[in-house]
């Protein structure tokens, strides 16, 4: 027969050890992990190069001649690369300022012989932030108005 107190020592073992498993998974688990980095000053960790003329100058604008074999991911390395920019934002601009240098806006698909126009920092901030150029604006009042009516129900 079973001895009820060797089932009850079993049972209060078996508890013990189960709560100790999981106390001690959540003490290592809520600890937090610290990772420091120190970099010389012979190289630059995050790659930025000083001399890039877009990042030094935030009203540095460009155009470029797409050459036969080019892609919008080499002109945008060779101009914006190590800039610290986030070239999503970069190749969206550039399509948004040059919409027929691409098939269908498609930045996949650019035209050689195609001058593209490569905006500055200010230009694709304002970009992202839905601001307009003072120039689109002028276009607008010369029309009469900036907005579309819709009549009818």
């Amino acid at each position: 027969m079973i001895n009820k107190n060797n089932l009850l020592n079993f049972f209060c073992m078996s508890l013990l050890l189960i709560i100790s498993i999981f106390t001690c998974n959540l003490t290592i688990a809520s600890e937090p992990i610290v990772v420091l980095e120190y970099s010389s000053s012979k190289t630059s960790p995050t790659g930025l190069k000083s001399s890039n003329k877009f990042a030094s100058n935030p009203e540095f604008s460009l155009t470029h001649k797409v050459q036969e074999n080019e892609t919008l991911g080499h002109i945008m390395y060779a101009y914006y690369g190590g800039s610290g920019f986030n070239l999503r934002i970069v190749e969206m601009a550039i399509v948004e300022f040059n919409p027929k240098s691409f098939r269908n806006r498609n930045p996949n698909y650019l035209f050689a012989n195609k001058t593209l126009y490569l905006p500055s920092l200010n230009e694709m901030k304002n970009l992202v932030l839905g601001r307009k150029k003072s120039s689109d604006q002028n276009v607008n009042s010369k029309n009469g108005s900036s907005h579309i009516f819709f009549f009818g129900g």
